[in-house]
């Protein structure tokens, strides 16, 4: 091989060897550098978004007005007080144009209506991702320098939640996730602070297991801890995939732990096996399907959701145990929601024996235990203890435990370091979440969190709600958040408000901001309605909306019951806002009164929700109207129709907007409206 003369140049002697030279090749490669950063900027992405813009609007009829409205280069809003850089109208530069409503190509299409604008909140506080990022990788994606990709679509009501802490209408997704983190239990073993400090309350009643062998079986207790579902489809009970001898165990230390209460047991008085028929007839009088379930012969779950299912109650409940809860249930549980019927010895006896026939002979024919040992017992107690099973349930001898599973607090922000994704699972918090709520044991055979039955839309509520516990959602300033109204601890006082708390008004009736909204708000009965009708109505109650299945049941209440309870209702729930006998029950001129007829029939068509006439009129939206006049206050009327909301906010009725003149007709008339029947009330 030849070597190279000791007299060729070098390469480096070639391009610096001069000092002219060297300056020369410098200056080159200072100016390709230079040349770099514009060249990138020019085939960068964003620029390349912006011109696909411009030849999308060229053509269209508003283009110059687009074109003027089109700002070139990179846009940024900068929100330092909620933490926000966003970049991304840089590429979704048509969001804001209405006329682009035609247009479904991302990134060009308008965005939908919402209450809030880019300007005031930025992008990414609702979708997240990156918001200074320039590419479509870095903004949406989750990289090595920035772990929170945007968030998929159907959980982006998620971000609501971030500031809005109450329900929302335009939410349905987050309401309802909310819903089942207080419905289903979750809570109990998870804590959630707020960013107030307070922390949120299960809504959920799970029963004590303190006097639960006076109540039903050990058997029963083993098929129930096998497999909640099958006795109930709706249970909210999860499934601790136990084995037999666990549900063995823990079923033998309940019924060993359990203690009696004095009254919570009733023999049978009448050995007579009572009439089927007339027990169906009864369960149907009292209206027990407004809170309980029963699943029909088709599978179809029908009835309310206040109180348990009801399909198989004949295979858990003692007979003994079930007439004494007939008959007050408040002796074995001050805090039900069920009220005190004040049944009659025969009533119980026919409602024992039909609720006693609802039974399933396949839920326990495989069911047989032997006598427990004391060792069963104490690994039994051992396995309640290991499964928190006191964060829900009373049980003698357990404490409730604290911090029994993680805090979700900031759950939506976790940081991908601290979570074990499944293999093939997409490394985010969402697909994490979802997983986790699918199947939590999939995460691991020893963990503890028990499988639940959830639909896929509520595993993606779920999602929803988890999501919006951010950091974020902590860290922003007071001003910007929307706090949740406070719950009400109104109690009424007296004979009355004991008898409220008998009767259990507020499991379907609120007052004051607490209760249930099966039935309307009593908070200002008292002006609403009139004494007569009212006692009357407590004495036997009727039916105000023929179309509904659910209805008040008859509490057999004594005389002096609907007294007393009449006497609070007039006297305590009242509106300041107008006084109630302000306006007469009777004596309108016959030519007002017409004038509200013809009103209601044609310009305000009422009867297109409301019976008058039950023989034309064909409205089964709102109440009767066919005694209204012997119902309701004159004065109540006139204030309800100039504005419903006003009175009971929330109610479907709309607001018409009427003069005070089509208000006083209107009024009038309906006062007219006395009914045939005559009401009759204990003076």
């Amino acid at each position: 091989m030849q070597s190279s003369s000791p007299n060729t140049p070098s390469i480096w002697q070639t391009l610096f060897g001069h000092p002219v030279r060297a300056f020369g090749v410098v200056s080159l490669l200072l100016l390709i550098s230079l040349a770099i950063a514009p060249a990138k900027n020019h085939f960068s992405e964003w620029r390349h978004y912006q011109k696909q813009y411009l030849a999308l609007v060229r053509t269209r009829g508003d283009a110059v007005t687009l074109r003027r409205h089109f700002h070139d280069g990179i846009q940024q809003i900068w929100l330092p007080q909620i933490g926000v850089v966003d970049r991304c109208t840089t590429c979704h530069v048509g969001l804001k144009e209405a006329s682009l409503a035609d247009v479904s190509t991302q990134p060009f299409r308008r965005h939908p209506v919402i209450p809030h604008t880019s300007d005031q909140f930025g992008c990414v506080m609702c979708h997240r991702g990156q918001g200074a990022a320039t590419t479509v990788e870095e903004a949406h994606s989750s990289t090595l320098a920035w772990e929170q990709p945007t968030l998929p679509a159907r959980f982006v009501q998620s971000s609501c939640g971030q500031c809005h802490r109450a329900a929302l209408s335009g939410t349905p997704q987050l309401n309802a996730g909310r819903n089942l983190l207080t419905k289903c239990g979750c809570v109990h073993c998870h804590t959630i602070k707020l960013a107030d400090g307070s922390a949120i309350k299960p809504t959920d009643d799970p029963p004590s297991l303190e006097h639960v062998a006076d109540k039903t079986t050990r058997e029963w207790i083993y098929a129930w801890l096998k497999d909640p579902q099958a006795y109930a489809v709706t249970s909210t009970m999860p499934n601790f995939k136990l084995s037999d001898p666990d549900a063995r165990d823990i079923s033998a230390f309940l019924i060993s732990n359990s203690t009696s209460i004095p009254g919570d047991t009733e023999p049978a008085k009448d050995s007579k096996a009572p009439d089927p028929t007339a027990g169906a007839s009864l369960y149907g009088e009292s209206f027990c399907a407004s809170c309980h379930a029963v699943q029909n012969a088709a599978g179809n779950v029908v009835g309310g959701d206040v109180g348990p299912e009801l399909t198989r109650i004949g295979n858990k409940t003692k007979p003994e145990w079930l007439r004494a809860w007939l008959r007050n249930p408040r002796v074995y549980d001050a805090e039900t929601a069920m009220p005190h019927y004040r049944f009659t010895d025969q009533q119980v006896s026919l409602l024992v024996g039909f609720l006693g026939n609802k039974t399933d002979a396949d839920l326990l024919a495989n069911v047989h235990l032997d006598a427990a040992t004391p060792e069963q017992i104490a690994h039994g107690k051992l396995l309640v203890t290991e499964y928190g099973c006191a964060s829900c349930h009373k049980i003698s001898g357990i404490k409730k435990p604290e911090n029994f599973a993680p805090d979700l607090t900031r759950i939506g922000s976790k940081p991908l370091t601290q979570i074990i994704f499944l293999p093939g699972m997409a490394h985010t918090v969402p697909n994490y979440i979802s997983a986790k709520i699918r199947q939590p044991r999939s995460f691991g055979a020893a963990l503890k969190m028990p499988q639940y039955s959830f639909a896929p839309a509520q595993v993606d509520a779920l999602t929803t709600a988890l999501l919006a516990l951010t950091d974020r959602a902590h860290d922003l300033p007071r001003a910007l958040t929307l706090p949740t109204e406070a719950a009400s601890n109104y109690q009424p006082a007296g004979k009355a408000g004991q008898l409220i708390a008998d009767l259990a008004c507020f499991s379907c009736h609120a007052i004051n901001g607490r209760g249930g909204d099966m039935a309307p708000d009593l908070t200002w009965e008292g002006t609403s309605v009139q004494r007569v009708w009212l006692q009357a109505f407590l004495k036997n109650p009727g039916t105000l909306r023929p179309a509904l299945i659910r209805r008040m049941p008859r509490f057999n209440l004594s005389d002096s019951e609907v007294t007393e309870l009449t006497d609070y209702i007039m006297t305590v729930y009242q509106t300041p806002a107008f006084e109630r006998d302000s306006m007469p029950s009777s004596g309108y001129p016959p030519a007002q009164v017409e004038q509200g007829k013809q009103l209601f029939y044609s310009k305000y068509s009422c009867q297109s929700c409301h019976i008058i006439d039950t023989k034309v009129d064909k409205g089964y939206i709102g109440p009767t109207l066919t005694q209204v006049g012997s119902r309701l206050n004159a004065a109540w009327i006139y204030h309800w129709l100039k504005d419903p909301q006003a009175m009971r906010p929330g109610t479907t009725e709309p607001n018409r907007n009427m003069s005070d003149e089509d208000s006083r007709a209107l009024t009038a008339f309906l006062m007219t409206l006395k009914g045939s029947g005559k009401l009759e009330a204990k003076k």
